[in-house]
C-alpha cells in the first residue's frame, strides 16, 4: 500500500486523519516471492509507502477497504484464465484502480491476454528501475485523468453544453470552478470543440455576468488593424479616423473579452496585450492618455502554444499571463456517446429554421456517425446534420439521407482503418510474428502494437515465433 502527501502543504486534521491527498498501492504476489527490486524502489523513489497482500483474499479486502491508486499483481507463469478472474474481482471492488501484472517473461499473448483480462500494463520484474518508474507515472496519471468529477451544480446556460459522458461532466465541473474566480483562462482544443462556448459559459457563471462578453477572432483581423481594434484609437490617428473610437478592451470594461485563435496573434500584438494585462491600462492609436480596464481575459488556440514560444512564435511572458487556469476541450472522438444526444440537440435546433419535419434518427443514420472520426469535432457534425435535412423531406433519417461527400468521408476512413490493418499483418507476417521487431518497422511501441491488434481483432497467434521475444513488455506507449 502507498501513501503519498502532497509536497509543500500541510493536511488539515479531522478524526486524527491526515486530510492531504493520498494513494495507495497494494502488491500482491501469487507465488510468494518478493516484489520485483526496480518496482519496489520506484514506489520508494515517489515517496510513497508499500504494502504487499499476502493472501488473494487480503488482497480483495484491503482493495475494497483502503481506496487503492494502484493494484501490482506479481505471477511468474500467469494464466488467462486467472488473470480474468483476478481482474473482475478486483474490478467489483475497485472499478477504476489501474491494474499492473509484474511477470518474469512477458510473450506477446500474454499481454494481450493480460490487457483483455482488464489489466492496464505489464512489467517484468528484471526490468530497469527507469521502466518501473515510468510505467508507476503513466498509470497514475491515468487514473488521475479518468476520476470522473462531482457533476457541476447550478451550472447556469449548463444546457447549451450537449451530452452526459465523463469527458463532458469533467468540463461542466472545470466550467464551474473556473467561473468562481477571476483569473484568466487559457482554451486548448482542436477545432469545432466549443472553445468559444465554453468561454460564454464561464463568462455567464462569473460575476462579470452582467457586464459585456466581447469575442474577437485574433486570426480574422489584418495585422495593421488589429492594435486599432483593441485598443481604439482616437480622431485623426489615420486617414479615415473622422471620430475617436473605443477598441474592443474598452468596450468589455468590467467583462470578459474573449481572444479566440490567440495563437495567430502578431508579436508586436502581443507585445501590446501584455502590457495592458500587466498594467490594466489601455492607450488608444494616436492618444496620449491612459485608460484604465477592468476586464477578465480568456483565450483559446488549437495551437501548441508551449512549441510557438519555442520557437520565438509567442511571447513566453504572454504564454504565463494567459496559462493561469487552462481547460483543454476533449475531441469529439474520444467521448462518442454523446453523439446520439448532439444529434437529437441539433435536430431540435436546425428542424425549425430549415422548415423541416423530421422526428428522429434510427440506427442505420447513427451507425456510421459513430464509426467516423470527426476531425472537425461538433463544427463538422453540424454541418453534416444540416446538409441532410436540405435535402431530406422524410421524418425519420436513415443512413440514405446522409450527404453523399459524407459517406464518401466515411468510406475513405473505412478503407483507412482497413489499411492500417493490412499494414500491421504485413508486418507481423514478415517478422514472422516477433511482436517486438514488427512493432520496431511500424515505428510504434509493442504496447501500442498490442493495443491496436486488439481494437483491430488480430489474434495474438502467429504462424511462427510467438515466444521469440525477450524485450519488456513496459516500453513507453507511442504511435
Amino acid at each position: 500500500m502507498l501513501t503519498r502527501g502532497i509536497p509543500g502543504r500541510q493536511g488539515e486534521v479531522r478524526g486524527g486523519e491526515d486530510r492531504a491527498s493520498q494513494m495507495r498501492a497494494i502488491v500482491f504476489s501469487s507465488e510468494g516471492f518478493l516484489t520485483a527490486p526496480p518496482l519496489r524502489r520506484a514506489v520508494h523513489a515517489r515517496g510513497w509507502d508499500l504494502v504487499e497482500a499476502a493472501s488473494e483474499r487480503e488482497l480483495l479486502a484491503l482493495a475494497r477497504e483502503k481506496a487503492p491508486g494502484l493494484i501490482a499483481y506479481q505471477s511468474a507463469t500467469p494464466g488467462e484464465e486467472a488473470l480474468a478472474i483476478l481482474a473482475r474481482r478486483l474490478r467489483s471492488s475497485a472499478a477504476r484502480v489501474p491494474l499492473l501484472l509484474v511477470t518474469r517473461s512477458c510473450p506477446g499473448e500474454l499481454a494481450i491476454a493480460a490487457m483483455r483480462a482488464g489489466f492496464n500494463d505489464v512489467l517484468l520484474d528484471g526490468c530497469s528501475e527507469r521502466d518501473a518508474a515510468e510505467a508507476l507515472a503513466r498509470l497514475v496519471q491515468e487514473v488521475a485523468q479518468e476520476v470522473a468529477p462531482r457533476p457541476a451544480e447550478s451550472l447556469i446556460s449548463g444546457g447549451m453544453l450537449v451530452g452526459h459522458s465523463r469527458a463532458v461532466e469533467q468540463l461542466r465541473h472545470s466550467i464551474q470552478r473556473v467561473a468562481a474566480t477571476d483569473s484568466n483562462v487559457l482554451i486548448t482544443g482542436e477545432t469545432g470543440t466549443g472553445k468559444e462556448l465554453t468561454a460564454e459559459l464561464i463568462h455567464r457563471n462569473s460575476r462579470r455576468r452582467d457586464k459585456p462578453f466581447v469575442s474577437i477572432n485574433c486570426a480574422a483581423i489584418p495585422d495593421g488593424l488589429l492594435e486599432s481594434e483593441l485598443f481604439g484609437y482616437e480622431r485623426g490617428a489615420f486617414t479615415g479616423a473622422h471620430a475617436a473610437r473605443e477598441g474592443k478592451l474598452q468596450y468589455a470594461q468590467g467583462g470578459t473579452l474573449f481572444l479566440d485563435e490567440v495563437g495567430d496573434m502578431n508579436l508586436y500584438a502581443q507585445a501590446k496585450i501584455l502590457r495592458a494585462i500587466e498594467s490594466r491600462k489601455v492607450q488608444r492609436l494616436g492618444g496620449h492618455k491612459e485608460i484604465a480596464i477592468n476586464i477578465r481575459i480568456i483565450a483559446a488556440t488549437n495551437h501548441n502554444l508551449e512549441q510557438l514560444t519555442s520557437q520565438q512564435k509567442f511571447r513566453q511572458d504572454l504564454y504565463f499571463r494567459l496559462n493561469v487556469a487552462r481547460i483543454p476541450l476533449p475531441p469529439l472522438r474520444d467521448h462518442r456517446e454523446d453523439l446520439p444526444a448532439l444529434v437529437d440537440h441539433l435536430l431540435a435546433e436546425l428542424t425549425p429554421r430549415l422548415e423541416r419535419r423530421v422526428e428522429t434518427a434510427d440506427e442505420s443514420f447513427l451507425e456510421p456517425l459513430l464509426r467516423y472520426d470527426w476531425p472537425g469535432n461538433v463544427r463538422e457534425l453540424r454541418n453534416v446534420i444540416e446538409a441532410t435535412l436540405v435535402f431530406c423531406n422524410a421524418e425519420r433519417l436513415t443512413a440514405r439521407d446522409l450527404p453523399p461527400y459524407f459517406r464518401a468521408l466515411f468510406a475513405g476512413a473505412a478503407r483507412s482503418r482497413d489499411c492500417e490493418r493490412e499494414r500491421i499483418v504485413a508486418a507481423l507476417q514478415a517478422t514472422a510474428w516477433n511482436r517486438s521487431e514488427a512493432a520496431r518497422r511500424l515505428g510504434c511501441s509493442r504496447m501500442t502494437l498490442y493495443r491496436k491488434m486488439v481494437k483491430l481483432g488480430l489474434s495474438a497467434d502467429g504462424d511462427g515465433a510467438a515466444g521469440q521475444e525477450d524485450e519488456a513488455c513496459n516500453l513507453p506507449a507511442g504511435a
